[in-house]
């Protein structure tokens, strides 16, 4: 995870939790992705625990968490 990744999930965790929730859907992210963030960074899962939840491979869920802080991360510095 590189700084900017780190950033964005430092202020993620610093919202409350629905303020988090509706701050990631604001960037208007694949659902799929969305929800993989939203397991882990703001309900707090596991890996493991999260990807059983939305039904995928542990390693599925880290892609489309790269994605989806890449994905953040170009918005924020491309507005």
């Amino acid at each position: 995870m590189d700084s900017q990744h780190r950033a964005i999930r430092a202020r993620i965790s610093a919202m409350a939790p629905r303020r988090a929730e509706a701050y990631i859907r604001s960037f208007a992210l694949p659902e799929e992705e969305a929800d993989s963030l939203i397991q882990c960074d703001v309900r707090g899962l596991s890996y493991i625990q999260a990807a059983q939840r939305l039904h995928v491979s542990p390693e599925c869920l880290k892609k489309r968490r790269r994605r989806a802080f890449a994905k953040i991360a170009d918005d924020i510095l491309n507005p």
